[in-house]
């Protein structure tokens, strides 16, 4: 059995069984923020030693920098005696900034890593080994969440180096119910639910077919409904090359499966999409018109984490969400979570800023965490009051295809050279599927310099 076709004993039936038994009022309390523990009395609150930590985090808009500062006020509020000095720094200047923390000898106690970069921070060393926490910590329930989300806090293999942040956001693909109306065409739900989760008639080939179907024209050949939208870089390849039954790398991690046969075929479709088909923008046709928003593209490759954003700026539009399509072996999906990780320098207080994220990751904080960001939970036994609130907060038929989503994600490989890869696979890969290259002189540019890079990275 793949990793793509193991399944939780909590299939979709039982998923829509606990969406579709909530009430309003269930709803309610389940999106209510966690409730801090309250200090003993102010005399004992007052005697404790003040400790003062470090902690920082990338802004990602007013909203989610707004709940990590509720998340501290709760966490000071159960921890009286332990004051947080929060750093908040637009992602672009993140990853220098705590790098010349670390350099310097002044970084915080702990604080928030992109995925990619929290391997290669483990790799230079200066992130705390966790296993002793973690084991020891009988709070701490790490089988109980999503082995494609643990398995991105180690590196090496055997070492912890992170807790996840945030919740576990996945790759989806919205449609717009009214043209599929207008043209006659079935929803993607249809073709999902044609099968079992694996079995279903929603594949690329279907996805390439209704994004052709639903792209129209007017008199004059211009453009007046986008069929879909699409991108080949390496976060979203992780939708694309497990789907045919491929690693994302080969088995001792020495070379980028970009070239599997498989892969190549789809990614040979993007210029046929993008110039014969025009079902697929290029970057100048889209850059400056938001054609989903408008109401005038069919299928919207987004994520979870634009469901905030979509419930305004898609008010008007009637809409739901599918799994990304599946290839030969399933569907798959990446695992869109960051990390938290502790300072391992010597210099954090190791104990205190433990605490702090214990408390942010602990089983209320996750489930308030992906109530917010629309997420599903990092820990399994979240996902009944995730469900009763999401199904009664934004009814949607795309709901009940969320555990299945997460049961079958397919974990990072936690590489420390992520940022290297990114840069040599993206210089090429546009001339690729804008057919400014043929697609098989690209990738076996890419893999022979990905593979030359890994071979001399240390």
């Amino acid at each position: 059995m793949t990793m793509l076709e193991k399944r939780s004993q909590l299939g979709r039936r039982a998923f829509l069984r606990l969406a579709a038994g909530a009430s309003a009022t269930a709803a309610l309390v389940a999106c209510a923020p966690p409730t801090a523990a309250p200090a003993e009395d102010a005399a004992e609150a007052a005697d404790m030693e003040q400790i003062e930590i470090g902690f920082a985090w990338w802004t990602g808009g007013e909203q989610a920098n707004a709940l990590f500062e509720e998340a501290v006020d709760r966490f000071e509020a159960a921890f009286p005696n332990i004051h947080v000095v929060r750093d908040s720094v637009p992602y672009g200047e993140f990853h220098t900034k705590i790098l010349t923390g670390y350099a310097g000898g002044d970084a915080p106690d702990c604080h928030g890593v992109p995925w990619g970069t929290v391997w290669s921070m483990a790799h230079k060393g200066v992130l705390l080994d966790m296993n002793g926490l973690v084991e020891g910590d009988p709070e701490i329930d790490w089988e109980g969440m999503w082995p494609a989300v643990t398995e991105g806090c180690y590196y090496p293999p055997d070492t912890i180096i992170s807790l996840p942040r945030e919740s576990f956001g996945l790759r989806l693909y919205f449609y717009n119910k009214t043209i599929y109306g207008d043209v006659g065409v079935d929803t993607p739900d249809v073709a999902m639910d044609a099968g079992d989760w694996n079995s279903g008639n929603w594949t690329w080939d279907l996805w390439r077919e209704q994004a052709g179907q639903l792209t129209q024209f007017d008199e004059n050949g211009r453009r007046t409904i986008m069929g879909s939208n699409q991108s080949a870089d390496y976060w979203n390849l992780h939708t694309v090359i497990p789907s045919f039954g491929h690693s994302m790398f080969n088995e001792d991690v020495t070379h980028f499966n970009l070239d599997a046969e498989a892969v190549v075929a789809w990614l040979e479709t993007l210029p046929v999409m993008i110039n014969e088909e025009r079902s697929l923008g290029k970057p100048d046709e889209t850059a400056d018109f938001d054609w989903a928003s408008s109401g005038k593209q069919a299928i919207i490759r987004s994520s979870t984490w634009s469901i905030p954003n979509y419930r305004a700026s898609w008010e008007d539009i009637d809409w739901d969400f599918v799994p990304p399509p599946r290839g030969t072996h399933g569907h798959s999906n990446f695992v869109g979570n960051d990390y938290h990780s502790i300072n391992g320098t010597g210099t954090a207080n190791v104990d205190a800023a433990w605490e702090l994220l214990k408390f942010i990751n602990s089983p209320g904080e996750d489930l308030w965490w992906a109530q917010n960001f629309f997420g599903a939970p990092f820990r399994k036994e979240n996902v009944e009051p995730w469900a009763n609130s999401l199904n009664e907060i934004l009814p949607r038929n795309g709901w009940k295809y969320m555990l299945d989503m997460t049961n079958t994600a397919t974990p990072w490989t936690p590489v420390p050279f992520q940022e290297e890869l990114n840069t040599i696979h993206s210089n090429e890969i546009g001339q690729a599927i804008l057919g400014e290259r043929p697609v098989q002189e690209v990738v076996d540019s890419i893999t022979s310099k990905i593979d030359a890079m890994i071979a001399d990275f240390e």
